[in-house]
């Protein structure tokens, strides 16, 4: 009896994968909240000011793929903290700009260092070339899973064609 390999199986192998690593992450995140109260969304947010600076709530929420309102509600969760501020921006004084404070950059590297252990801990049987490698590797599958897969027109069988 001849058995057929499902063309398909590979990427129904990381599909799974990928749910595990979401959900396991999810736990890690659970286990390691350095900073009581915050949801995970404020704590990117955090992170994006912590690393890259000031930046106006528009440049965050496309900066993190995260929409506006969600954006907007977290600056006002880290703001009641005390871990950003909000000022005009110069350009536009109708527009503000969330900057971390030093409570927020000093919790933003706390988290990080919380996090990088945990890696470390994890990938500790790693070599340093299967870490950098698996580190190009999921770089490059987050920038193939950012682009929007291509949908086909559905046919029209000649209807209204020009």
């Amino acid at each position: 009896m001849q058995t057929t390999h499902d063309p398909d199986a590979g990427y129904v192998e990381l599909g799974r994968s990928i749910g595990l690593f979401y959900r396991r992450v999810n736990l890690l995140y659970q286990r390691l909240r350095p900073d009581q109260g915050l949801e995970r969304s404020a704590y990117t947010l955090l992170s994006r000011l912590g690393s890259a600076g000031p930046a106006r709530l528009t440049a965050l929420a496309e900066d993190l793929e995260l929409d506006l309102s969600t954006v907007s509600r977290q600056v006002t969760a880290l703001e009641t903290r005390g871990l950003v501020t909000r000022s005009p921006d110069p350009a536009d004084r109708r527009a503000s700009v969330i900057t971390a404070t030093a409570t927020g950059v000093e919790s933003y590297r706390r988290y990080r260092a919380q996090w990088v252990a945990a890696l470390r801990d994890a990938l500790a049987d790693w070599t340093p070339d299967e870490r950098d490698e698996f580190a190009r590797l999921f770089a490059r599958l987050n920038e193939s899973i950012a682009v929007p897969p291509a949908v086909p027109a559905p046919a029209n069988n000649g209807e209204n064609a020009p």
